[in-house]
């Protein structure tokens, strides 16, 4: 008689799922605990939604629209302000980390006003964008890019001070000039660094996004309509929307392990 044998490429697979399982099997007994002892302690009254009455309202809006706007659309609307902020910040930090990081003369002069300006958080800066901006979609991507900015700066500043030194000796022993070190022997060395830099600024950007909608935006947006719900005491549709919120991250988070694993397997193989 043959004995049967899981593979060892099975048994992973099989516990992640397990693990995935369990994890989100404690986090809803966990909900369920908190709203019981919440409401026992607001005398019965509910104040946050059981997690059925959360993931029901998550279903229901996503094909009927509240106020004419649907939570898909909501969704649409908060992630097209973040492909134009992180788009101005993947314009401007990739050349300028690459220049800044060669050039010690520009690295002296730009480094001290982007470590004075980078300590200060995104959301205090909404104030700033409203007054400058209005309420507009450029106010919005521009809290959005000085979220994403700094990570995409930094990473690829890193990337060119660690890349390996000899690759750009040898191109220029050959004649290349400056320029083409830049475009042919560094811009490729730190393609990873690149990656890295936007998995960062993408994931800040979704934050700030969603502060800026919260405080200083009408219309449409995730943020503006997890507010909205709260100002009504629409509470389940409120955390429907906080669902919605790790779901898309989630999957940012997601698309960004796939490109690592497929686009830079010749680094993971070094």
């Amino acid at each position: 008689m043959e004995k049967i044998t899981i593979t060892s490429e099975k048994k992973p697979k099989f516990r992640i799922i397990v693990n995935i399982t369990l994890g989100f099997a404690l986090f809803i007994g966990f909900w369920y605990i908190f709203v019981f002892i919440l409401q026992i302690s607001h005398n019965g009254i509910s104040v946050v939604p059981y997690p059925h009455d959360a993931f029901k309202s998550f279903f229901f809006l996503f094909s009927h629209p509240y106020d004419g706007v649907t939570l898909i659309e909501h969704v649409g609307a908060s992630l097209f302000r973040v492909f134009v902020g992180v788009l101005y910040a993947f314009i401007i930090a990739i050349p300028l980390g690459i220049v800044v990081a060669i050039n010690p003369i520009l690295d002296g002069i730009i480094k001290p006003i982007i470590e004075m300006i980078r300590p200060i958080p995104p959301i205090a800066w909404i104030p700033f964008a409203i007054i400058t901006f209005g309420l507009s979609t450029a106010s919005h991507a521009f809290i959005i890019f000085m979220g994403a900015f700094f990570p995409l700066l930094q990473n690829i500043y890193d990337g060119v001070r660690q890349s390996s030194k000899v690759y750009q000796d040898v191109a220029r022993s050959l004649g290349a000039s400056r320029s083409q070190i830049a475009w042919d022997v560094i811009l490729p060395s730190i393609l990873p660094n690149i990656i890295t830099g936007l998995r960062v600024a993408i994931g800040v950007g979704w934050m700030c996004v969603i502060a800026a909608e919260m405080m200083g935006i009408s219309g449409a947006g995730i943020g503006y309509f997890i507010n909205y719900m709260k100002n009504i005491g629409h509470y389940s549709n409120m955390v429907a929307g906080m669902l919605m919120i790790a779901i898309i991250g989630l999957g940012i988070n997601g698309i960004f392990v796939l490109i690592e694993k497929y686009a830079l397997n010749w680094k993971l193989n070094q």
